[in-house]
């Protein structure tokens, strides 16, 4: 019994670089902005060891973090979190100033400079929720070290 030919494989030209441009083009897409604020901070704080890769990226991996909140960290990460300056941009509105309040719009504005009551109070609970969560975390080690210096007596 013959064995049918194998399939024959050819070299797929790359045309990233023009998708990429074409995207860019037409809707703005395709380039993150490494110029950002976040951006350039971050890389200031990586180069003199203040921030630490890991940590600072573990939400990334973590399950406690919902996949919908990842998407707006990154997209403030790279300056792509959509704002009214990206609706001007995109022609879908000719005002730069917030919806809610007269201040002008941009990612860092949306996360915890919106001065309009509804806003102000998701900021604090947000705040107030890391606190927690921090504070959660530094009663769990103390829990682990007092359990590890209990063990430590005990076999003395």
């Amino acid at each position: 019994m013959a064995h049918p030919p194998p399939p024959r494989l050819w070299n797929l030209p790359n045309h990233r670089d023009a998708l990429q441009a074409h995207m860019h083009l037409l809707h703005k897409l395709g380039n993150a902005k490494t110029e950002a604020n976040y951006h350039a901070y971050y890389q200031t704080l990586m180069k003199d060891g203040t921030a630490n890769g890991a940590t600072s990226n573990a939400h990334l991996t973590s399950s406690n973090v919902s996949f919908k909140t990842k998407c707006i960290i990154m997209k403030y990460r790279t300056g792509t979190l959509y704002n009214q300056k990206h609706a001007v941009l995109f022609k879908l509105s000719t005002s730069q100033t917030c919806p809610l309040c007269p201040q002008v719009d941009s990612a860092l504005h949306i996360l915890s400079g919106c001065q309009h009551t509804q806003i102000r109070n998701m900021i604090t609970e947000r705040h107030n929720l890391a606190c927690r969560m921090i504070l959660k975390a530094q009663q769990n080690r103390l829990l682990r070290i007092m359990h590890c210096l209990q063990r430590y007596r005990q076999q003395r």
